[in-house]
């Protein structure tokens, strides 16, 4: 189903409930080149495919690959990957292996229009690449489609697994793929999160000397900001300056953990948990109505929180990057961080989605080749250098630990888990591509609604995605 689709359904629901209501030894080969294409993506979406991560049968032993010196040795295989904006870096990455991989084989990549972009490839029936790169729930709805291949035997290769690449004491490690234990069509290579920025000068300016620890003294914080915008000289920012909300689908599920809703997976669609949806939903609504909190006609933090007129944004780790530059370049050269959302019962919270890989099937030989690529990729100095690319936390491991350097250098990258927030993954399947966006529509009507009618958008909600996953093929 469409995100139009979903839109429209869920617009239609409500309005009628609402009537109703009133490291791997390597060797040079340096006879091939590498060049990444780009391709655009396209608006079109296909419906969403069951979900494929299931049991798995009887545990075997632990398999062995064996590769001779010429089974691969000039093989080509293409990635489709994410990075349109760090092409020249990951074509760097692409041309090191090349260069010194010792079985000779040759990787192009291609490059698709960020994970959305390559979201819509995936639904138009564009990408027949060997190994893709994408969000997890994105490559699981279209697994019929393109047939990606179980990776457990893979992973757990004594030689070319990656099971002791995922280190014990990350604070990822309970999202640990359980290869054998469960069938896994794709892996992570790196965790996206919903988070808050927080300028830490402004907030000092008005006599806060610490982050706020509670969403009393968040909404706390938030109003202080809001009055001095109120009261300034500039009649633009009035009704700024408190918390920005981005309205996104990652927003919409941090706030929903916040207030200690589930995402377990359900037989027959997901459904929330009613007290939490609603919870948060009154929790928004109140701070926006006392305009501590506001939305603004652009979809993203960055001139809104460097300009002051947000104390505090929501954002996501993608996103910091490009937030950092704008900081740099604002007539405010304020110090800021990261905050992972306060919780109803007083923790922190963090919502996480995956960035992973999948290898499409094919011949045994290029299956082979795109996984050997892939373990690469894993391994910690690749890991380092792919954080560079995308900003995200790697799978693998401690942030601070794989890539000490960048952490050091971006100091709020990091930041939201010094708090030793609660995280949680969303669940990985291909339902997920639909329902985070049910989500996401479901939180953006609350503005626009009284409270009296909030018990109608949970009903709908879970008719909604109950509709979804009846209509999948």
């Amino acid at each position: 189903m469409t995100r139009k689709r979903v839109r429209v359904l869920l617009s239609i629901l409500i309005i009628s409930q609402l009537l109703l209501a009133a490291c791997i030894p390597l060797k040079p080969d340096t006879s091939l080149s590498t060049e990444t294409a780009t391709i655009k993506p396209s608006a079109t979406m296909k419906p969403t495919q069951e979900p494929t991560e299931s049991p798995a049968p009887t545990a075997t032993s632990v398999p062995s690959i064996a590769i001779t010196d010429k089974l691969l040795k000039g093989l080509n295989i293409t990635v489709r990957h994410p990075f349109y904006d760090a092409i020249d870096d990951f074509d760097q990455m692409i041309r090191d292996f090349n260069l010194n991989n010792l079985w000779g084989i040759h990787v192009t990549g291609i490059a698709s229009g960020g994970t959305d972009g390559l979201k819509n490839d995936l639904n138009d029936g564009l990408v027949e690449d060997d190994l893709v790169i994408g969000m997890g729930y994105d490559l699981l709805a279209v697994q019929s489609d393109t047939q990606f291949i179980a990776l457990d035997d893979y992973a757990r290769d004594k030689k070319f697994g990656v099971e002791d690449l995922f280190e014990v004491s990350s604070p990822f490690t309970e999202f640990t793929p359980r290869f054998g234990e469960s069938v896994n069509y794709t892996i992570p290579l790196a965790y996206n999160a919903g988070i808050l920025l927080y300028n830490t000068t402004w907030a000092e300016e008005l006599g806060f000397t610490s982050p706020p620890d509670s969403q009393e003294s968040l909404l706390g914080i938030a109003k202080a900001a809001k009055e001095v915008n109120q009261t300034d000289n500039n009649y633009g920012n009035n009704g700024t300056g408190g918390l920005w909300l981005s309205q996104s689908p990652l927003s919409a599920q941090s706030w929903y953990r916040a207030f200690g809703g589930e995402f377990a997976p359900q037989d027959g669609g997901f459904e929330p948990q009613s007290q939490p949806l609603l919870d948060s939903f009154t929790f928004l609504k109140e701070s926006y109505d006392a305009n501590q909190a506001w939305i603004g006609v652009e979809s993203l933090p960055y001139r809104y929180f460097s300009n002051r007129n947000a104390i505090v944004a929501e954002g996501t780790l993608e996103s910091l990057k490009y937030q950092a530059a704008y900081q740099g370049a604002g007539a405010f050269q304020d110090n800021w961080t990261t905050l992972a959302y306060p919780g109803a019962d007083g923790n922190n919270s963090l919502v996480l989605e995956s960035l992973s890989f999948a290898i499409q099937s094919s011949d045994s030989e290029s299956e082979l080749a795109a996984w050997i690529f892939a373990n690469w990729l894993m391994e910690p100095a690749q890991q380092a250098r792919l954080v560079e690319m995308h900003g995200l936390w790697p799978s693998t491991g401690d942030p601070n630990d794989i890539t000490p350097d960048y952490a050091s250098s971006h100091p709020y990258w990091a930041a939201a888990l010094q708090a030793d927030p609660t995280i949680t993954l969303v669940p990985n399947t291909g339902e997920w591509a639909s329902v985070r966006l049910v989500f996401q529509d479901a939180y953006k009507r609350i503005y626009d609604l009284d409270s009296e009618y909030f018990p109608n958008i949970v009903e709908v909600f879970g008719r909604t995605t109950r509709t979804n996953e009846e209509q999948r093929p």
